[in-house]
């Protein structure tokens, strides 16, 4: 039975992939530093097959992904996918933005996900189909007035995970990074308000939206499920985007 490491699935993409997986059978463990948050994804999911477990996790300290690699080892035995949703999102103008707030961003955005990956290889080389499925953006490939760090770290996540599939790709494990563009969640909530509010910006942008709409996590869910899989097995490296064709408009 496939065992996931979930990291930020207290809610949105997180939780949506978490019953997502649950669903198919898999083991998931949720690491969050929303333990409750993560407790009640984990308890709602219980009458799904396979095992499901949450523990607290500070993902944005040095030993924080480590920490939640070892929980998951300790209560599945077997770790075969790691998937990375935690993010943070600072919106400021220009002026504004402060040094701590690039810090933050980087250390939870881009320095976790390395780190948690590189905690997880030994065990995801034992597995067989070891994989690891890293949370971009559309930011990495596209501005955006006042989120300067976590754009930054976006498009440093898709570096990332190329050169991490390179390094890993001998041991068999396939490294992927899902790209969301609008996905209908709170972590949206500091740019909305940095643009006046959600009524008077949400016309606006889903016009720019080819599908006419603002996706939801569980599209999102869908395509990680098919990325931790045994049928993405030839797949790696590639930053595969679900933003209802808003880059192609």
């Amino acid at each position: 039975m496939t065992s996931v490491l979930i990291a930020g699935g207290a809610s949105g993409i997180g939780a949506a992939t978490a019953a997502r997986l649950r669903a198919a059978g898999a083991d998931v463990h949720v690491a969050d530093i929303d333990a409750a948050g993560a407790t009640e994804v984990v308890k709602a999911l219980d009458h799904h097959p396979g095992a499901g477990t949450a523990g607290h996790c500070d993902l944005s300290t040095e030993d924080g992904p480590a920490l939640a690699v070892a929980d998951a080892l300790a209560a599945h035995g077997r770790l075969d996918a790691v998937v990375f949703c935690a993010g943070l999102l600072v919106e400021t103008e220009l002026d504004a933005f402060e040094v701590a707030d690039w810090d933050r961003t980087m250390a939870l955005n881009l320095r976790a996900p390395f780190l948690i990956t590189q905690a997880a290889a030994p065990a995801l080389r034992a597995s067989g189909n070891g994989r690891v499925v890293l949370t971009g953006s559309t930011a990495a490939f596209r501005g955006g007035g006042g989120s300067f760090a976590y754009a930054a770290s976006k498009g440093g996540l898709v570096a990332l995970t190329r050169s991490l599939a390179v390094a890993l790709g001998p041991d068999g494990v396939c490294v992927t990074c899902v790209c969301p563009g609008w996905i209908d969640t709170p972590f949206n909530d500091p740019y909305w308000r940095r643009v006046g509010g959600r009524e008077t910006a949400l016309t606006a942008l889903t016009s720019r939206i080819p599908l006419g709409a603002q996706g939801r996590p569980d599209d999102v869910a869908g395509v990680i499920e098919f990325l931790v899989s045994p049928d993405s097995r030839y797949l790696t490296g590639q930053a595969v985007v679900v933003d209802g064709g808003l880059l192609a408009s």
